[in-house]
């Protein structure tokens, strides 16, 4: 706020927000944690309206909401028994689709086990089937930490989880879609995710005519942010409710192009450069007489 005084100050009693952002190739997480970031290469300083913030962020490549599942699609495959048919528990039953090895192993997100045949059609059918694709996404992380240390995943250092969260991007529109953006219990999203994965491909042609384009990705995009949450950023029952799933922030539309401007800017408004003066003004008066004396 700007006050009386002229200058900007910190609103009293205001809380600071973090942010979880899912884009296409990574998913980021930026929160001020309330205690000393142990490992210096997470921690950001910040000095934004004259006010400085000790920040914990990290940025995880491969595990934005494009790559990870095409990351899950090539560990399907890779462990069907059939090399050109692939059962995929996260799609529903009645779905079905071609894909060329070329295009599933086309990101250095997925290792092929051998060189691929960029021509050869693959087969993916969907089972419908929540629990097992659960289990096929957890897969993709590990969440096991070092002794003494508390992490996030994949062994990255993470302290835990504080205050309240925007979580925008890729997080909103899959909730938004599931109508869960309106501070559901964590019970109700996992019932309200469950029930949706079960439904058939007609069912939700059927029921969702203008989402076709997307719509077989719902289920597992919507169980990928669970376990990313719960698992990965070890959100839980108690702390679940601090996550606001949201497009906006204060009517301002939520994005990584406007963190990456106040990154990059690290103060705003621009303060004002101070006067320095290394000697008294009679000192100086006294030298310049003498240097004009000296020349004459």
């Amino acid at each position: 706020q700007f006050s009386f005084a002229e200058k900007w100050e910190h609103p009293q009693d205001t809380e600071v927000f973090g942010a979880l952002d899912l884009g296409g190739a990574s998913t980021q997480i930026t929160f001020q944690p309330g205690i000393t970031i142990e490992d210096k290469n997470t921690s950001i300083f910040y000095r934004l309206y004259g006010t400085n913030y000790s920040l914990y962020a990290h940025s995880y490549l491969c595990y934005g909401q494009a790559q990870a599942l095409k990351m899950l699609l090539a560990a399907l495959h890779q462990g069907s028994p059939s090399a050109q048919q692939i059962s995929h528990p996260c799609y529903p039953r009645g779905y079905q689709e071609n894909i060329t090895m070329a295009d599933l192993y086309n990101s250095p997100c997925v290792h092929a086990p051998s060189p691929p045949s960029p021509t050869q059609v693959l087969t993916v059918t969907g089972t419908g089937d929540p629990v097992l694709c659960s289990i096929s996404i957890q897969k993709l992380f590990n969440f096991s930490c070092g002794a003494n240390r508390t992490c996030g995943f994949n062994g990255v250092y993470q302290p835990p989880v504080r205050g309240q969260f925007f979580a925008f991007a890729g997080f909103y529109y899959t909730f938004h879609f599931l109508n869960l953006t309106s501070q559901q219990s964590l019970n109700d999203v996992n019932s309200t995710v469950q029930t949706f994965c079960k439904k058939n491909w007609a069912e939700l042609v059927e029921t969702f005519p203008q989402e076709k384009g997307y719509l077989h990705r719902y289920c597992s995009t919507a169980i990928y942010i669970l376990t990313l949450l719960l698992d990965g950023y070890k959100f839980n029952e108690h702390t679940w409710s601090s996550i606001h799933f949201s497009r906006q922030a204060a009517n301002t539309d939520i994005g990584w192009t406007l963190g990456f401007m106040l990154n990059l800017t690290n103060m705003i408004p621009t303060e004002a450069l101070e006067h320095v003066k290394g000697h008294q003004p009679s000192l100086w008066a006294g030298a310049v007489s003498f240097i004009v004396l000296a020349m004459v």
